[in-house]
C-alpha cells in the first residue's frame, strides 16, 4: 500500500488525532473492563468474573495502572495542543510511573494465589504466568520508549505498544465476551492480540509498511500472550515453578 499524498500539516495533525484516539479508546476499554469491579464496583452489577476481593496490595495496582493510563492520554493531548515542553516534562513522571508499575505488577501477580482470583480451568498458581507473562515485556517497550525519546516515530509506537499491552489481556478478560473455559480464554487473548490491527494499518497507510518499533511491539505482545497458552495447552508444570517464586501466596 503507497503512502498516502499529503502536506506535513495534515500529515502531522493525522497523526496526533490517530494517536489520541487511540490512547481514548483504551481508557474506554479499561473502564468498560473494570468498571464493575474496580472503578464503580457495588454500583453497577458485576461481570460473570469479578475480583473477589480489592485488599490494599490490588487498590494499590488500580491506582498505579489508573494514573498511568491517565498520563497517556494527557501526553497525546498535550502533542496534539502542541505543547512539545510541558510533554517533555512530564514524560519523566510518565516514566517513574511505567518503573512503579512494573514491581507492582509482579507483586500483585502472585500475591493473587492467596485470593484465588483464577478462572475455574486452571489454578491459583498456574494462574499467574498470565500476570507475569507481561512484565518483561512492557519493561522493554517502556525503555525503548525511553531510549527513544527524541526521535519521535520510535517513541510513541513504543509507549502505544506498552500501553495496549497492559490493557489487552486484563481489561478485555473482564468483558462478558467468551465463557472462563480455555478455549475461551485463548479467544480473548487473540482478540486483545487485535487491538494493534490500528496501528498495523496506520503504519501501512503512511508509511506503506510497518514500523520497527511496531514490530518489536507486536513481538512483546506475541511473547506475553503465547507463553501462558503453551503453558495452559500442553500441560507445563508452571505451578511448582511460581510455588518458588517470591513473596506468592503472600
Amino acid at each position: 500500500m503507497a503512502t498516502v499524498a499529503a502536506s506535513p500539516a495534515e500529515r502531522h495533525s493525522a497523526e496526533r488525532k490517530f494517536y489520541s484516539r487511540m490512547a481514548l479508546f483504551l481508557v474506554a476499554l479499561v473502564l468498560l473492563g473494570f468498571g464493575p469491579s474496580f472503578f464503580m464496583r457495588g454500583i453497577v452489577p458485576s461481570y460473570p468474573r469479578p475480583n473477589p476481593t480489592l485488599p490494599p496490595a490490588v487498590l494499590l495496582h488500580g491506582t498505579v495502572f489508573t494514573v498511568w493510563m491517565a498520563l497517556i492520554v494527557a501526553q497525546t493531548q498535550l502533542i496534539s495542543s502542541r505543547k512539545h515542553e510541558v510533554h517533555m516534562r512530564l514524560g519523566k513522571l510518565t516514566m517513574l510511573f511505567a518503573i512503579l508499575m512494573i514491581p507492582v505488577m509482579y507483586l500483585t501477580a502472585v500475591w493473587q494465589v492467596a485470593r484465588a482470583n483464577q478462572p475455574p480451568f486452571t489454578d491459583p498458581l498456574t494462574w499467574t504466568i498470565v500476570p507475569l507473562s507481561v512484565v518483561v515485556p512492557f519493561a522493554i517497550l517502556v525503555w525503548k520508549g525511553w531510549e527513544q525519546r527524541r526521535n519521535a516515530q520510535f517513541h510513541k509506537r513504543f509507549l502505544l505498544s506498552a500501553a495496549i499491552l497492559t490493557v489487552m489481556g486484563p481489561a478485555i478478560g473482564r468483558l462478558p465476551i467468551a465463557p472462563p473455559t480455555r478455549i475461551g480464554f485463548t479467544v480473548i487473548l487473540l482478540l486483545g492480540f487485535a487491538l494493534f490491527v490500528p496501528l498495523l494499518v496506520w503504519d501501512r497507510k503512511t508509511l506503506g509498511r510497518i514500523h520497527p518499533a511496531t514490530k518489536l511491539g507486536l513481538a512483546m505482545a506475541a511473547v506475553s500472550i503465547f507463553i501462558p497458552l503453551a503453558v495452559f495447552w500442553t500441560g507445563a508444570d508452571w505451578a511448582s515453578i511460581a510455588t518458588r517464586l517470591p513473596e506468592v501466596g503472600s
